[in-house]
């Protein structure tokens, strides 16, 4: 949009409903009690959008590794955290300090690992087994992935000009995809296209997770019909999955329960990708104020700029002298030569 200075502007206010629809196979990679070797699962909505309502937000988890029938106890550490030592380096597990990943307190023992008997680790006082010991993978199928759609119900408002504006109109057809091109007022997106829109590597995003901005550009004209005003959508990678210092997003759950008085939990450690949606622009409006006040600035600069450019010619110009001779007009008075006789006048 053009800025007028005969218009007044103000940015849009504004909130978006999110719903995700789609389901997927998930490959279950340890056999456990719980879990049988290589087994399929499925997920549904409910599994996979956690939590399930955000603000201006969703979630859709690719990867989740689950640690199951965890108690509080003593146990090795992993090897993964490289907490090794021997009889005669105990002093690498100081007795009642903090792990360094922050999963317990070591006790000064050093004990045999749980995944390499032969290798000797500190042992921890920490909910047991430890998560990177004995843990279950699942991860879901990329394909359905790409293939889930999300719907997103934005309305916006703007209150200086008393207008509301939505993304899903009367004539809104709910059984189309959003296109940049073919079908850009769609509301509905497959998770695939704006996957495949951003510069980034898909496969480590769907491994790690990442966090992905969804940007509504509301930038409208209502001098105009405010059925004219309407987003434009554009797809951002904020965080991606193969950033080397800190790559994709994840973040852990616990659900807890109770045997013969004893204390048990289940441990979720869950990758996927973030989308956050945000509203920006501005709208315009014809002002009578700001009408005058640019008619007012339009004569000031006319002014300023005939000084500006009369000193300019006058005082640092090359021909300057020229110019003052041609700018000034000089008028002599002249009187008769003859004198007058006063008598004469008489």
């Amino acid at each position: 949009m053009l800025v007028s200075r005969y218009q007044q502007f103000q940015e849009p206010r504004g909130t978006t409903v999110v719903k995700v629809k789609g389901i997927a196979k998930v490959t279950g990679n340890d056999t456990t009690q719980f879990v049988r070797a290589a087994s399929t699962h499925l997920w549904d909505t409910t599994e996979y959008q956690l939590p399930p309502l955000e603000s201006d937000a969703f979630f859709i988890a690719t990867r989740q590794t689950v640690t199951y029938s965890q108690v509080e106890g003593y146990c090795p550490s992993a090897l993964d955290d490289k907490l090794f030592c021997t009889n005669s380096t105990l002093y690498l597990c100081p007795a009642g300090e903090p792990t360094p990943n922050t999963f317990g307190y070591f006790t000064g023992n050093c004990v045999p690992s749980v995944e390499n008997a032969s290798i000797g680790v500190c042992q921890i006082n920490a909910w047991c087994p430890e998560e990177l010991s004995k843990s279950t993978e699942f991860i879901i199928d990329s394909n359905a992935v790409e293939n889930f759609t999300v719907y997103l119900k934005t309305l916006v408002t703007f209150t200086l000009f008393n207008i509301n504006s939505r993304n899903v109109r009367h004539d809104t057809n709910f059984t189309c995809r959003y296109h940049k091109v073919k079908d850009p007022r769609c509301p509905i997106f497959r998770i695939g296209d704006i996957l495949d829109s951003l510069n980034t590597d898909k496969a480590a995003l769907l491994r790690e997770g990442g966090l992905i901005e969804i940007r509504q550009d509301w930038t409208c004209n209502f001098d105009f019909d405010k059925e004219h005003c309407f987003p434009k959508v554009k797809f951002n990678v904020l965080q991606s999955g193969d950033d080397k210092q800190s790559p994709g997003i994840n973040y852990r759950s616990a659900q807890k329960y109770r045997i013969n008085d004893t204390d048990y939990r289940t441990l979720s450690k869950i990758y996927g990708l973030r989308f956050v949606v945000a509203i920006t622009g501005k709208g315009g409006q014809f002002d009578i104020l700001d009408l005058f006040v640019a008619i007012g600035s339009g004569i000031g600069y006319i002014v300023i700029a005939d000084i500006v450019c009369d000193a300019i010619f006058t005082y640092i110009h090359k021909y300057r002298e020229r110019y003052r001779k041609v700018k000034t007009s000089v008028c002599i008075m002249s009187s008769s030569s003859e004198n007058l006789d006063e008598d004469s006048v008489r």
